[in-house]
Formats: C-alpha cells, structure tokens, sequence
C-alpha cells in the first residue's frame, strides 16, 4: 500500500512538471511570437505605412512600427507631411561581440538621413557578420542606390567606442560631410559627398541587411547601445525626443503560424531622450521550442513509465 502511495505521488509530481513545463514553454514563446498578424517584408527604401494618429500623440510618444530589417528609432519634422529639413545626425556606439552561427548572419549598425519616407539614403556605420563560422567586423559608408562602401583604412573590433555623423555643409551644392571614428585606436575618416537627398527623415538603426536581393539573417550581437543621438531639422538642434518619433521593431514572418516573431527589442529613451538600446535575440524561438519539446517528451514517457509500473504492482500484488 505504501509503495502504490509513493507511486501514485511520484506519478502526481511528473504531472505537475509536465504541465508547469507546458505552461512555461508557451509563455516564453508568446513573449516572442504574435500570432495571428502578418507582416509583409519591406525594402527599407520604400515608404512605410503609419497608422493614423492625432499631432498630440506623435508628440507625446513613440508611435510604434513593425519593420522587418529596421531596428531603432525614426525622427522627421512631422510623420505625417516630412518635410525636406533634415540636415545632420549623429551618435555613438559600442561595437557589439558577434556570436558565431552555425549559418551565415549579418548585422549593420548605422545613422542615416533619408530612407524611410522615400528611396534615398546617405548613411554610415559599422558592420558585425557571422561568416562561414568566422567574424567580420568593419566601417562603411552608402549613398543609395549606390553600394556600400567599406572603409578600409579604419580597423575595428568588439568593444570599441565609434562616433559618427552625417552634415549637410554646401545645401546649393547638395554636398555632404560624413564623419566615423573609432575613439578606441583614433583612427578616422572624413570624406565629403554630392548627394542629393530627401531630407526627410533621420535615424539610429540596427539592420539586418538585403544579401544578393534577399534580407539575410540577423547575427545575435546581443545588446547595442546608442549615446549621443543628436539632429537638427530645419532651425532645430536636439535629441531623438525633441521632435516626432517611430519606434521601429524588427519582426520576421512565420509562414507555419501565420504570425510574426520578433527579432530584436527597442528600449525606451533613456538620458534624457539622447540614449537607447537594440537587444537582438535571434536564435530564442528555437532554443526554447527544442528544450521545451525535449522536456515534454522526457515527461511523458516517464509518466507512461510509471503507469506502468503501477498497474503491473496491481496485477501481482
């Protein structure tokens, strides 16, 4: 009697875990995925779509916008009618350590003038990639539709502190200065461009760039800050939160759900509006799927085990 007792109790705490791991395994996921939404990739040169919204909110608070490679923050004079006044930006990062994948994944670390509203784009930053299981770190700079152009006399690495801006300094010539260093080793570099372009947005992004015309995998560079995000629009020098903002999320389609999952978090402004961080997590979904589905099975099959056992003592008692 007593060991059918202990049987029967041992039987009642595998349930529980059964259940507490089910339980936890979904509320882990839905922290991660929204289901029953969609989300159509996007080239980020093309106009968003933003929901309609009174000037009170736009001013009060970040509206939030799903994107699927844009992870970070948009500012315009106002985000329903932009208008072409937007003239510097510039911040400052930390580059972020890659983890290797067993794939190849990227990630781009930029500010930008232009982009979002539209199909120009003048931006620079740094890029962090993950390689046939090997780590790249570089600069860059890009004048879209130009190609990325990689800045060969700057070498980075994780850690090192990287300041960077873009200037409009001659508006009848459309000639622009872009600045980046890397304050770690001081080297820098500082070129002067024509480009003509929109001037209706600015921004401090995280990207999971378009590869050969397909938007690639985003590389897990765990947490990158942004300090120092300064703009002037029109008249108008300050931060991110002294003008109108989005709040870009990166989302990626799940075609088995029909829903979306996140791949990286945008913080709230910290510092005064001038500071905020990405927090990419791109492997989460998976890791969780796999440990919770082996601990759903290892319960089951005990549970089915001790079953068993109980109704063979029953049998032969």
């Amino acid at each position: 009697m007593n060991m059918l007792d202990s049987k029967a109790n041992a039987t009642i705490l595998l349930v529980v875990m059964l259940v507490a791991g089910t339980g936890a395994y979904y509320l882990l996921r839905d922290q991660w995925q929204i289901t029953n939404q969609t989300d159509t990739p996007q080239s980020p040169f093309t106009e968003k779509t933003l929901p309609l919204t009174s000037v009170s909110t736009m001013l009060a608070a970040p509206i939030a916008a799903n994107d699927s490679n844009w992870a970070g923050y948009i500012i315009a004079s106002d985000l329903q009618n932009p208008q072409a006044n937007v003239t510097g930006v510039s911040a400052s990062w930390i580059i972020p350590t890659v983890t290797i994948s067993s794939h190849d994944t990227f990630s781009a670390v930029w500010i930008g003038i232009g982009g979002f509203f539209d199909d120009t784009l003048i931006q620079t930053g740094t890029e962090q990639d993950s390689i046939g299981e090997q780590i790249e770190y570089y600069v860059w700079y890009e004048l879209i539709p130009g190609y990325s152009t990689i800045i060969d006399t700057i070498i980075v690495s994780p850690g090192d502190q990287i300041n960077a801006s873009i200037q409009l300094v001659d508006s009848n010539a459309y000639t622009w200065s872009i600045y980046i260093e890397d304050v770690t080793t001081g080297q820098a570099f500082q070129n002067d461009f024509i480009y003509n372009s929109s001037q209706l947005s600015a921004e401090w992004i995280v990207e999971r760039p378009t590869i050969n015309g397909h938007l690639s995998s985003l590389a897990d560079v765990g947490t990158v800050s942004f300090t120092n995000c300064q703009v002037t629009i029109g008249e108008q020098s300050g931060n991110i939160s002294s003008f109108p903002i989005i709040q870009s999320i990166m989302y990626e389609s799940v075609q088995e759900t029909g829903g979306i999952t996140q791949l990286a978090a945008v913080s709230s402004l910290i510092d005064g509006g001038s500071s905020f961080y990405v927090e990419t997590s791109p492997e989460a979904i998976p890791e969780l799927i796999t440990f919770w589905a082996v601990s759903g099975i290892m319960g089951t099959v005990l549970f089915a085990v001790t079953l068993r056992k109980i109704y063979h003592t029953r049998n032969n008692g």
